[in-house]
């Protein structure tokens, strides 16, 4: 079992900050969203490596949201050097967190395969590209596949074509930021049935916390956000990533919720509530003065703080008992009382 798998199933949840691109090429944009990602409390970070002449063609459409420049441009300008890559890398080990890189092509799952990473994020666009997920498979390095373009059928190849080294599979849509009606939180129980042993992860393209709640409550164990240092900075994914603040709620909350699920609560075991049944809870207290020989009615009785006595769900247990004693207004009746 590789150790990205291995620490995935030691834990109820991990979490992975996906920066993408919102570095928009700094080196110094980099280093600051792993800091900030890191006091989030996020297991892993995830980059993309784009290499413009060996994924898309300089005239292939582009997106609606590269207004500005090219994307044939925008990729040779946010590309880092090999060294830049290292220290990304060791820096993001030196957190403690795992470092986790898409290629878009097979050029760059080169790259990132001497580079030692510590997975292969598979982007929803390379699903089908089977030469890509053919070489990578080979690598014995951890792989994560996206399935948000996907259908069944070509999930189905993408999993047998990764059948060595697949780690884990996200349910997503590939919609951003993406509608509740299009979230898919059903699939990750068909995910489940389907993909047995291969734990499911949910990639969160909503603006809340909500959808991944969902998922953690229908099995989903890995969880993917856009992380960025500010929605206003440029770039294609900027405007839907969670900054710090949101991000930190966004785990906090993930973190509650694994807690409930993971503590079930017996209710035949409540014994923290002892003390606080005590002073909750009715007893059963004389209505009125009572003399001795009286044989109790219901209107002789009345339920009344705290809850050391005679308990109020008990009373059918002294109706038409004889006192031994006369009993005043308000005072526990107890069963040493009774004939």
């Amino acid at each position: 079992m590789n150790k990205l798998l291995q620490k995935i199933q030691s834990k109820n949840c991990y979490i992975i900050a996906e920066i993408g691109m919102n570095h928009d090429g700094s080196f110094g944009n980099a280093i600051r969203l792993i800091e900030e990602a890191t006091k989030s409390g996020v297991d892993a970070v995830k980059f993309q490596m784009h290499i413009s002449e060996a994924e898309t063609l300089a005239d292939a459409p582009t997106p609606p949201y590269f207004t500005i420049e090219k994307r044939y441009e925008y990729f040779n300008r946010t590309s880092f050097t090999y060294l830049e890559w290292e220290k990304l890398r060791d820096f993001t080990h030196s957190l403690g967190l795992d470092f986790i890189v898409s290629p878009f092509s097979q050029k760059a799952a080169e790259i990132l395969t001497k580079l030692k990473i510590d997975g292969f994020k598979i982007a929803s666009g390379e699903t089908t590209n089977l030469p890509l997920l053919e070489y990578i498979d080979k690598q014995q390095i951890p792989v994560l596949l996206s399935t948000g373009m996907s259908n069944w059928d070509e999930i189905d190849q993408a999993v047998n074509a990764l059948k060595n080294n697949l780690c884990m599979i996200f349910q997503c849509s590939s919609e951003y930021p993406c509608q509740p009606e299009s979230v898919g939180i059903n699939v990750i129980q068909e995910m489940k049935k389907r993909y047995p042993g291969i734990p499911i992860g949910f990639s969160d393209h909503t603006l809340s916390s909500s959808s991944a709640i969902a998922a953690l409550y229908s099995g989903a164990t890995i969880f993917e956000k856009h992380f960025t240092l500010s929605k206003k900075m440029y770039g294609a994914d900027a405007r839907f990533s969670f900054e710090p603040h949101e991000m930190k709620s966004f785990i906090d909350e993930i973190r509650f919720i694994e807690k409930v699920l993971i503590n079930p609560v017996d209710k035949n075991n409540l014994e923290k509530y002892k003390q606080m049944k005590l002073v909750f809870e009715k007893s059963i207290v004389a209505s009125k003065n009572l003399p001795k020989g009286k044989i109790l009615e219901i209107s002789d009785l009345d339920f009344k703080k705290p809850g050391n006595g005679i308990r109020a769900d008990k009373y059918h247990e002294i109706i038409g008992k004889k006192l031994k004693c006369d009993i005043n207004h308000n005072e526990q009746i107890l069963y040493s009382f009774l004939e």
